[in-house]
């Protein structure tokens, strides 16, 4: 102890005596440290932390399995029959997303995130009551489900905290509910969901084959994940027996809950951030480890005494290892500042949506650990090598000439070139990976989405299922809708739909044409399925091929049209003209959960390929059927506004608009196309942003180390250079061979690099669009960026040494 506390005391000396290098080290160590902490909040909020939820290892998603493989939601008779006849489940629920107007007093009603769930659904979860109780056996019951349960942050900021909120009647949907239950604050806070309320089965109005919830369960202890596939299995085998029409090839999946709470584009993502922090981090070492050999060279004189006056090896390792870690923990000490610095910045940087909500993003004792052990491990890592070098000098030469020998110095030389080199390849990795990421998202922002996005906001209107008797009430509000809306000054023109573009399906309907071979019902395809409104097509611009769009004229009780996109004709038509064709879907119902009978649908137009899923869509993936909203009404539908000004000014008229039609109807999650697109390219997005700040810094540094390793080239060969000058040497031939040196070891690193980099490409390669993983563009434009730094870091150190006087410089020698 004696010891280590006196090689503290001589280490602090030391870095004071010299403030330079230790400003320049703890800079250096303390943005490598913090960015990487950084990035581990998100690494253990989303990855590492244990999850908010009891017995994880028992709880699974059950889906539906189609024919042709894949995932699908679950319709409510197959789930009631596989919940009444399993025996491996200790609780089954069943769960139908989506949203409500929440009407609280007298004010006007809120749009919440809500959930309408089975029974079971909170012992899956097992959550607790803050106040009053949670569902049970007997509440979706029908007759029984006006009742609700709220989360802890609704009752604190729509109920003010009311101690007495249980048995309190609030309006869901224009219908009364009572509340009977609090959620205890916790992890249900973290999602969205507002209000949960309970979800009964109704056998005239639920279908088989209408596949619409989610379904999760608790495997019941001692049972094991396998036991239960093969149970749920053997009844999915009995449904499909006992309806074949529509359970026929359908099977059953279950999935351990753990590997569906985060996605796999957000955590290969986390991954390859983990990744780019770490080589940073690298970086950073490598430059501390050439500034701490230089360091070394100016102390062998007094490394030298001090083993002639009897100091071993190894108290000489531990005097320069103790030095080395005094700045580390200094760098992680700073670190800390620099980590809750860049919190807050990836915060306002990354999305909402990229975390789960089972992730908790914080700075607590998880992360101050990691910083501590981080701090120990780098001070170790860059201060090693340089102490095992600098402990064992070459006496005489040092004693009798006060430096080292040449022999010492060249090795040192080729050391500090092996770490720059390193340094380069590491840096050419996060370039080009970052130069993919960026290429690709430029990409994405200039796709041809299928229709003109310019000045275009969208609005969900969501309506209570149970809000419309007949189609026609439905269809008299909607025109008074789009009439409103219409009116406001600066709308070009407005539509209904049940799909937003980039945001997905909405509806996915089996369909067969009509005259082709009979084909199984549930060995159908399945297209996009969009209900709108006539001016939908007119309103985003989509151009048409073939035949005509869809116009007023096309009401209940004509003949019913529809038009499809070019990639539906390709696939299902091929060589036959698809106008006039019929497409035959089961028909939808009102308000309602199951489908009917097939009915046919004439196509008289075939469109340009909308981007459906994303800009990112392959269009073979979304063959797609639009059919007039008075033909097919459904209540889940969208506003799609063309304005004639930027529509992000729009939203205030736009509620004024629908308020004037019903003061009662809500609008939910006003966005622009521009809002859609970036949600959309949300990942890539991130990625792209931090690797390329992640890279800036790596080459930074890389060239500060250049310049330290260039520059202690030139002092070494003082005496080389006035020797050439002196025998003719021109300073433009001095100042190529100082560049020759930077450039010889920047080829070294590039060519490392580039194999290091085709491996990381095929991780990447998932991510890209319309981006080849190993793009020369890229590759050229890092190569061109790496030589351009290197010869700026080299031309100050080669100008330096065009200046030596030969006469000065041999004289010194």
């Amino acid at each position: 102890m004696h010891s280590l506390i006196r090689d503290l005391r001589i280490g602090l000396r030391l870095l004071a005596r010299n403030p330079g290098f230790t400003a320049v080290a703890l800079l250096t160590l303390a943005i490598g440290i913090g960015a990487n902490a950084a990035i581990f909040c998100y690494l253990d909020g989303i990855l590492l932390r244990p999850v908010p939820y009891p017995d994880l290892d028992r709880m699974v998603k059950v889906s539906s399995v189609p024919p042709g493989g894949g995932r699908n939601g679950m319709s409510m008779p197959d789930y009631v029959d596989h919940a009444r006849q399993n025996t491996v489940f200790e609780a089954l629920s069943a769960q139908e997303w989506g949203s409500a107007a929440l009407t609280t007093g007298a004010g006007e009603p809120v749009q919440v995130v809500s959930e309408r769930v089975t029974a079971q659904f909170f012992d899956v979860f097992a959550a607790k009551a803050a106040l009053g109780r949670l569902f049970q056996a007997g509440d979706d019951e029908l007759g029984r489900e006006h009742i609700a349960v709220i989360s802890h942050s609704a009752w604190v900021t729509e109920f003010g905290a009311d101690p007495h909120i249980i048995g309190r009647t609030v309006r869901v949907d224009r219908e009364p509910h009572t509340i009977i239950g609090v959620l205890a604050a916790g992890a249900f806070d973290r999602t969205m969901t507002r209000i949960w309320r309970p979800l009964p089965y109704d056998p005239a109005k639920n279908a088989r084959d209408y596949y619409f919830l989610n379904a999760y369960g608790k495997v019941k202890r001692g049972v094991t994940l396998a036991q239960a596939r093969t149970q749920m299995t053997s009844i999915a085998i009995r449904l499909a027996h006992d309806f074949p029409n529509t359970n026929r090839g359908w099977g059953i999946a279950l999935d351990p809950f753990a590997s569906i709470l985060v996605g796999s584009q957000v955590r290969l993502a986390l991954y390859i951030l983990v990744g780019a922090v770490g080589m940073v981090l690298l970086i950073a070492c490598a430059n501390l480890a050439n500034l701490s050999l230089a360091r070394g060279l100016a102390r062998e004189r007094e490394v030298a005494i001090r083993v002639a006056l009897g100091a071993s090896r190894g108290q000489l390792v531990r005097q320069f290892l103790t030095e080395s870690l005094l700045v580390s923990v200094g760098g992680g000490i700073l670190g800390v500042g620099v980590a809750y610095a860049g919190l807050a910045g990836l915060r306002t940087i990354v999305p909402g949506r990229f975390v789960p909500p089972s992730a908790y993003v914080a700075m607590d004792w998880r992360v101050l650990a990691f910083i501590l052990v981080l701090s120990l491990f780098t001070g170790v890592l860059f201060g090693l090598v340089p102490a095992l070098r600098s402990s064992r000098p070459d006496l005489t030469g040092v004693i009798k000439q006060g430096g080292g020998s040449i022999g010492a110095g060249r090795a040192r030389l080729r050391l500090q070139g092996a770490l720059i080199v390193a340094d380069v390849a590491l840096a050419f990795v996060l370039l080009t990976s970052a130069g993919l990421l960026i290429r690709s998202l430029g990409k994405l922002q200039v796709v041809d989405l299928g229709f003109d996005p310019t000045n275009v906001i969208t609005a969900d209107v969501p309506l209570p299922p149970n809000r419309f008797h007949t189609a026609g009430e439905l269809a008299t509000f909607n025109r008074l809708l789009l009439e409103s809306v219409r009116a406001i000054p600066g709308v070009r023109d407005v539509a209904l739909t049940t799909a937003v573009p980039l945001a997905g399906w909405g509806y996915g309907m089996l369909f067969r044409v009509e005259g082709d071979a009979p084909i199984d019902p549930t060995q159908r395809p399945v297209c996009c399925y969009k209900i709108v409104s006539p001016s939908y097509l007119r309103t985003l611009d989509i151009k048409l091929r073939r035949g005509r769009f869809l116009t007023d004229q096309d009401r209940m009780g004509s003949v019913r049209v529809a038009v499809i996109n070019e990639t539906m004709a390709r696939r299902f038509l091929k060589d036959k003209d698809p106008l006039g064709k019929r497409l035959l879907v089961q028909e939808l119902f009102l308000g309602e959960t199951r489908v009917g009978q097939e009915v046919a649908w004439e196509i008289v137009g075939v469109l340009a390929d909308e981007k459906i899923l994303g800009p990112q869509q392959d269009n073979s993936l979304s063959p797609a059927m639009y059919v007039p909203q008075e033909q097919c009404p459904q209540t889940y539908e969208s506003l799609v506004v063309r304005c004639q000004m930027n529509p992000g000014r729009m939203e205030k008229t736009l509620r004024a608009a629908v308020h004037a039609i019903d003061p009662e109807q809500p609008l939910d999650y006003v966005q622009t196309i521009d809002d859609l697109r970036a949600q959309a390219t949300d990942v890539s997005r991130v990625e792209s942003l931090l690797l390329a700040i992640f890279s800036g810094i790596a080459l930074l540094l890389s060239a500060i180390g250049l310049f330290g390793v260039v520059s202690y080239t030139v002092t070494q060969r003082t005496r080389e250079i006035g020797i050439r000058t002196a025998l003719g040497a021109t300073s433009r031939q001095v100042i190529g061979l100082v560049l020759r040196s930077g450039l010889i070891l920047t080829a070294a690193g590039l060519l490392i690099g580039l194999a290091a980099a085709a491996g990381v490409a095929q991780v990447l390669a998932s991510l890209l669009f319309n981006v080849g993983k190993y793009d020369p563009v890229t590759m050229a434009a890092t190569i061109g960026i790496l030589v351009v730094v290197t010869i700026l870091a080299c031309l100050l150190p080669a100008r330096r040494a065009a200046r030596v006087d030969p006469l000065i410089a041999l004289r010194t020698e």
